[in-house]
């Protein structure tokens, strides 16, 4: 009985060991400093975070940082310091390991526009609730957000109706319906005719619970913003489990292999039948994807666009019998770059409009959240 006991305790630890080794030798651990420019002073206090994460650190009073266990292929590292222009570097590695990465940063410069209100004016108020609805959307989580720090927002509005902003150092959005402080680097905010284009770093920072009953709220509430989510959808395709998730996807048909059906009307002349499955087809999450280049990566493949429909939401769509949230994507270079988790990768890789489109920081996610 003890030989078996020992061995039991033997093969357990040999197990751990086999684990610890394999994690080991599939991170990437990156360190460095960060300077000044032109001076080259170090910069204490420097964020360096993972883009569109929570994932990160400051530097110490060197101006020094590390950050481990990040997973090998492309990782974007941003980097953030009051009173410098926040930058941002794509970084790839296919071998675990320590890297050494040195980050130079600028002082900020003054920002351009064609009129930019004054703080207290009040076009500049009626602009700002513009920039905040849109940053943060309709939905119900939105009603627990806020701007803490509207002030480093340069607002401008241009000749042609543009309304554009920028900030000169990090907005603070906190979200009291997830548990998340969000630090926007804002680069480009533009607002015309009901459509809104915003881009920048974002480094999101866990909010402290004020007990036990708000933490499983906000985890409740992170559920719910995961479920019809971007992420829920690629991760969907990763394990071919659409439709178990409450997602259709169909990928549109090239002219040259569409086979349509013709009617005729009254007058004799023939039209092309609008139909659902006459132009698109449904297709499968494995149809969809490919291995990619490591491990940690997955092609998403289209030579077409997609059509989504998430069954779980009832909307509007183009097509009356399919009354469901809808949304198209595409790949302008073809293919996309994902993680199995559903983490992007290569995120100018991929085109979204209609319901997925409409996202905010109201219920955005960070990048590195995991599910149960």
């Amino acid at each position: 009985m003890e030989f078996w006991r020992i061995r039991k305790l033997f093969l357990a630890v040999f197990c751990l060991a086999q684990l610890i080794g394999h994690a080991q030798t599939t991170t990437v651990t990156i360190m460095g400093t960060v300077t000044d420019e032109v001076t080259g002073e170090l910069l204490p206090f420097a964020n360096v975070y993972i883009n569109n994460s929570s994932i990160g650190t400051t530097t110490n009073e060197k101006g020094a940082y590390t950050l481990a266990n990040l997973p090998i292929g492309n990782i974007d590292v941003a980097v953030s310091y009051l009173g410098y222009a926040p930058i941002k570097q794509t970084l790839r590695f296919e071998q675990p390991g320590l890297k050494k990465v040195l980050f130079k940063m600028r002082q900020g410069v003054e920002l351009e526009g064609v009129v930019i209100f004054s703080k207290k004016s009040k076009k500049r108020e009626q602009r700002l609730k513009i920039i905040t609805r849109e940053l943060l959307g309709a939905g119900r989580f939105s009603k627990l957000c806020k701007l803490l720090n509207p002030e480093v927002l340069r607002i401008s509005l241009d000749d042609n109706g543009h309304l554009t902003a920028q900030t000169i150092s990090p907005l603070k959005i906190e979200n009291r319906a997830l548990g998340y402080l969000i630090h926007q680097d804002l680069s480009d905010f533009d607002f015309y005719e009901g459509k809104v284009y915003y881009g920048g770093n974002t480094r999101f920072e866990l909010l402290k619970p004020a007990n036990e009953e708000e933490e499983n709220r906000w985890r409740a509430n992170q559920k719910t913003a995961y479920q019809g989510s971007l992420k829920q959808l690629l991760t969907s395709m990763v394990s071919d489990s659409l439709r178990e998730n409450g997602f259709r996807v169909f990928q549109e048909i090239p002219d040259s292999l569409r086979m349509f059906s013709r009617v005729s009307t009254q007058n004799g002349m023939s039209f092309i039948k609008n139909h659902l499955h006459n132009r698109i087809e449904e297709v499968r999450g494995r149809a969809l994807i490919r291995p990619g280049e490591l491990e940690t990566e997955r092609l998403v493949v289209s030579g077409t666009k997609l059509e989504v429909f998430n069954l779980n939401k009832r909307s509007s769509s183009p097509y009356s019998d399919m009354s469901y949230a809808y949304s198209v994507i595409s790949f302008p270079q073809g293919y996309s770059v994902i993680s199995p988790q559903g983490w992007l990768i290569m995120p100018n890789g991929i085109d979204i409009r209609g319901d997925l489109g409409n996202d905010r920081f109201a219920n955005l996610l960070p990048a590195d959240w995991k599910r149960d």
